[in-house]
């Protein structure tokens, strides 16, 4: 991800918040912040921020070594469901490859993606950890 400090202050909400998009004319919802409806091309919309709490639905492991990635490989990539009903793409972090599964619950953070270098800029964005469910009796 190799953004100029003025692109990536541009697409920083994109990185740091799930804003989804409801269409008040067919009900549909779709992920990214949109001026019209992708499904029927309504104008009338409205945006909200997801809660990030999901399902893994399907998964893959990804070997391919990127210029800040040596560090995390494999790296996990999953298709998510989101409880709003919506499927976005997001690396797994906070557990081990081997115990990432279907169906699990996972919720999205803030993590850091990569750096230009040691003294330039950091860059953040969502990822997904599993989701550690309260047992309160």
């Amino acid at each position: 991800m190799r953004l100029s400090v003025p692109q990536f202050w541009r697409v920083k909400e994109s990185l740091y918040k799930l804003i989804l998009t409801k269409c008040l004319n067919c009900g549909k919802v779709s992920v990214f912040k949109r001026s019209t409806c992708p499904y029927c091309g309504s104008p009338k919309v409205v945006h909200e921020e997801s809660q990030g709490i999901g399902v893994i639905e399907s998964f893959t492991r990804v070997y391919y070594k990127q210029d800040s990635s040596e560090d995390r490989l494999p790296e996990v990539v999953a298709v998510v469901k989101l409880n709003e009903g919506v499927r976005v793409v997001g690396e797994v972090v906070g557990v081990k490859v081997d115990e990432v599964s279907e169906g699990m619950v996972v919720e999205a953070v803030l993590r850091r993606y990569a750096s230009d270098d040691p003294y330039g800029v950091i860059y953040y964005g969502l990822k997904f950890k599993p989701l550690k469910q309260n047992n309160t009796r």
